[in-house]
C-alpha cells in the first residue's frame, strides 16, 4: 500500500505527539510505502534522514487555517496527490480542508464540538461563542466533505462524532503514550533537586484556553499553609507564556521548564511525583497514559471524558473549583498509601489502551481495507 500521511496543519500540542508516534511506528511495517507531509510541529520532532528508503517526506507549513488559505491548501495537496498517487490518505487530525481522490481517513480531535456540557463553553463571551459556533459549522462541513471515515480515540467520542456528523463510518483507536516511554532516554535534569518533603505535580502541555491552566495559581492559594510549602507545580511553559496567558505574578510554588521534546518527557516525569491536569475538554489526553506508564498518581477534572479514560485510576475535582482541587492535592500529598494505590490502578488501566505499536497496526489495517474497497 502507498499511504499519504498528512500532518501539514499541526504546529504544537498533543496532536503532534500522536502523529509523530504513528509515523515512527510505521517503520515496523516495511511492506508499505509512506509519503509523509510534515507540518511545522511534526517536522520539528522527526528527522527524515533517520528513516528507511520506503519513507518520503514533504514539508508544508500552512499555519492557522483561514478561508483565504483554502485555495492554496487544496491546490498544493491536490498536486502532491497527483505526484504520489496514494492508495489511501490519512490526515492525523482534521479537518483536512482538501478532498482527495483516494480514500481518506481523518482523525477527529475537536472536543469543544462534541462536549457542549464543558464549563469552558459556559464561560465564553458572546463574541467568542459566536466565533466558536461558526468554526464548528465550518469544520463539520469539511469533515463531512473530505472524510471517507474517521478515527475517534474513545468509545464516548465515537458515539458523539457519529451523532455530530451523522455518519456510521467512525473507528475507535485509542491513543496512548509513545515509544519514548517504553525505552526512556537519559536526559539532563530540568529541575533542581526538591527541598525535603516537597511533592511535585507535573502539568505537561502547551497552553490552550480549555486546558484551564489559569486555575493553578488559585489552587495554590486555596491550599492550607502547611501544604502550600510542600508542593510545587511544574508547567512546560516559558516565563513569557505564563505572564502573558496566566498572570504577571508567578507564585514561588510554580516552576517553568519551557517546552520539551517528546524524548525528554519521561525524564521530566521522573523528576516529579504526580500529574495534575485541570483541563475542561478533551477527545483524549496522552498525559493520562503517560502518567500511568511512569507510575505517577493523577489528579484531574471530574468530567465525562476524564472518567472514561482514567476510571478509578485518578482523583477527581469539580471543574473550575480551586477549593475542590486543593482538597485532592492535600489528600494525595498526605497519604502515601493512596499514592501507591493510584499507581497500581494506573498500571492496570494501561491494559485498556492500544500500545503505540498496536495503534499503528490498527490504523494501517483500516487504511488497507479502505484502499481495497
Amino acid at each position: 500500500m502507498r499511504l499519504l500521511i498528512n500532518t501539514s496543519k499541526l504546529r504544537f500540542g498533543g496532536a503532534v505527539q500522536v502523529a509523530s508516534s504513528f509515523v515512527e511506528e510505521c517503520r515496523a511495517h516495511d511492506q508499505h510505502e509512506y509519503h509523509v507531509v510534515l507540518g511545522p510541529g511534526v517536522g520539528a520532532v522527526l528527522d527524515p534522514t533517520t528513516f528507511p528508503d520506503n519513507f518520503h517526506f514533504y514539508r508544508k507549513a500552512f499555519g492557522v487555517m483561514t478561508l483565504r488559505k483554502l485555495p492554496r491548501v487544496q491546490r498544493e495537496m491536490a498536486d502532491l496527490e497527483t505526484q504520489v498517487r496514494p492508495d489511501c490518505v490519512l490526515t492525523t487530525s482534521g479537518p483536512p480542508f482538501w478532498r482527495s481522490r483516494a480514500p481518506h481517513l481523518v482523525g477527529f480531535n475537536r472536543p469543544l464540538f462534541i462536549y457542549p456540557e464543558s464549563p469552558y463553553l459556559k464561560n465564553l463571551s458572546a463574541a467568542r461563542s459566536v466565533k466558536l459556533a461558526a468554526q464548528r459549522w465550518l469544520h463539520c462541513r469539511y469533515f463531512k466533505r473530505d472524510s471517507d471515515a474517521l478515527i475517534a480515540q474513545t468509545e464516548d467520542v465515537n458515539r458523539r462524532v457519529r451523532k455530530l456528523l451523522r455518519t456510521e463510518k467512525v473507528y475507535t483507536v485509542t491513543n496512548t503514550h509513545n515509544r519514548w516511554y517504553d525505552q526512556p532516554e537519559e536526559c539532563p535534569r530540568r529541575l533542581p533537586e526538591p527541598a525535603h518533603g516537597v511533592y511535585r505535580f507535573l502539568t505537561l502541555t502547551s497552553y490552550y484556553p480549555h486546558k484551564n491552566l489559569d486555575l493553578i495559581p488559585s489552587v495554590i492559594g486555596a491550599l492550607r499553609d502547611v501544604f502550600r510549602s510542600r508542593v510545587e507545580f511544574i508547567l512546560t511553559l516559558t516565563e513569557e507564556q505564563y505572564r502573558e496567558r496566566i498572570g504577571a505574578h508567578i507564585p514561588s510554588q510554580v516552576r517553568l521548564t519551557g517546552p520539551i521534546r517528546p524524548q525528554e518527557a519521561p525524564s521530566l516525569y521522573r523528576e516529579c511525583d504526580a500529574m495534575f491536569l485541570p483541563t475542561l475538554a478533551e477527545c483524549f489526553s496522552a498525559s493520562y497514559p503517560e502518567a500511568m506508564k511512569m507510575k505517577k498518581p493523577i489528579i484531574t477534572t471530574d468530567l465525562g471524558f476524564s472518567r472514561s479514560i482514567c476510571r478509578d485510576a485518578a482523583l477527581y475535582f469539580q471543574p473550575c473549583d480551586p477549593n475542590s482541587a486543593a482538597k485532592q492535592v492535600e489528600r494525595l500529598v498526605s497519604n502515601p498509601g493512596l499514592q501507591a494505590e493510584l499507581k497500581e490502578l494506573g498500571e492496570a488501566r494501561l491494559s485498556g489502551f492500544h500500545s503505540a505499536a498496536e495503534r499503528a497496526e490498527r490504523i494501517l489495517e483500516i487504511c488497507q481495507g479502505m484502499s481495497q474497497s
